[in-house]
């Protein structure tokens, strides 16, 4: 009898806990509900209800211009999630952490960190975006990309474009 109060106690606890969920955070990057989220910031059509269908291609290009990245060299695809999170930090008018550098060909770097997995940034320069991965490193953080490394450590960075280029020192501003 003991033996089955305490199976029946434990039964009791582990389908307790399996029923309470996590807390949900928002809908899931380029799902229905987050394109709707964004279209609420963006506002894509005319305010009669003319305009793209949310979440459609022609939606994605209108989105693209209505926050001024259409176009740009380097901007990820459409709907994947490197995008969506891009295009979210843009639409929730996220400040990009912004590096000066010591380069005038790069001189200054905008920077966006993205919660995607993996991890990636975006790194904007002029009209040019570069999108890099978070490495594993010793210290600091790493990131790499087809075309720039970015190496950040306590505000600095180094950050290279190129494969034979020299490493160019950039600094956060505050």
């Amino acid at each position: 009898m003991y033996r089955s109060a305490v199976v029946l106690s434990l039964l009791v606890s582990v389908t307790a806990c399996a029923a309470v969920e996590a807390p949900s955070v928002g809908p899931p990057l380029c799902a229905a509900g987050w394109a709707q989220a964004v279209e609420t910031n963006v506002g894509t059509g005319d305010g009669r209800g003319h305009g793209p269908d949310v979440g459609s291609h022609e939606w994605q290009s209108v989105v693209e211009f209505r926050l001024g990245v259409r176009g740009l060299t380097g901007l990820p695809a459409r709907g994947s999630a490197p995008w969506c999170a891009y295009i979210e930090a843009l639409a929730a008018d996220t400040d990009p952490v912004q590096y000066v550098c010591e380069d005038a060909d790069v001189a200054t770097l905008n920077v966006h960190f993205l919660t995607t997995e993996p991890p990636t940034m975006i790194a904007r320069r002029g009209d040019v975006l570069s999108l890099l991965t978070l490495q594993r490193s010793a210290s600091g953080a790493r990131y790499q990309g087809d075309d720039m490394s970015f190496w950040e450590h306590h505000g600095e960075a180094r950050v290279t474009r190129g494969a034979d280029a020299a490493d160019v020192r950039c600094q956060a501003l505050p």
